[in-house]
């Protein structure tokens, strides 16, 4: 065997090796950017939050509240099998509005309202002020009803459109609490 054989085998031989070498690393680099975080050592995995409620899996109503005065309460109940989060607060539409019902910031929960199959959100709707006069607001009796989103930047799912007990509602500057895990809380905001 002449020193040429030698030389072309030895330098296949390398030539392999790298190749075999650059391939394990692909390999093992794929590998460790699908691992979950605990599978890395980097504590436990997180489960996946629960998706938002929307008006496909919850019955959502809306009843008058004798007190306070000029106020809604809205109840969305998880008619499905999974848990979901009702986001932020209710976006609502009263009637041909414009624009939906403003938010009381200071109603947020520490953590957004998660239903399990069977549990019931609330929220509490002031559809005009205890001293308005009646004159610069509306009369509806319709109220359109849709869920947020994670982000709390927009709508998830379609709206649900509800008749307002007792007929036409006066309207005028209406807020809304942020979802609320029990009615109490959502009536006693203040």
């Amino acid at each position: 065997m002449s020193k040429t054989d030698d030389s072309t085998r030895t330098r296949t031989s390398r030539v392999r090796r790298r190749a075999t070498l650059a391939a394990a690393t692909v390999v093992a680099a794929t590998a460790l950017a699908a691992a979950p975080a605990s599978a890395l050592g980097q504590g436990t995995a997180r489960a996946a939050a629960p998706a938002a409620c929307t008006t496909a899996e919850t019955a959502v109503t809306v009843q008058k509240l004798n007190r306070p005065v000029n106020h809604l309460l809205i109840t969305a109940r998880n008619t499905s099998k999974k848990t979901c989060t009702a986001h932020g607060y209710p976006y609502l539409r009263f009637g041909e509005a414009q624009s939906p019902a403003a938010p009381w910031a200071n109603t947020k929960p520490a953590k957004p309202v998660v239903l399990a199959p069977g549990q019931s959100a609330y929220a509490s709707v002031m559809t005009s002020s205890a001293i308005d006069d009646g004159t610069e607001g509306y009369r509806t009796s319709k109220l359109g009803v849709l869920f947020a989103n994670a982000q709390g930047n927009g709508s998830v799912g379609r709206a649900v459109v509800l008749t307002l007990p007792g007929g036409q509602t006066y309207v005028n500057e209406p807020r809304v609490t942020y979802w609320q895990a029990t009615v109490d809380d959502a009536v006693n905001y203040g």
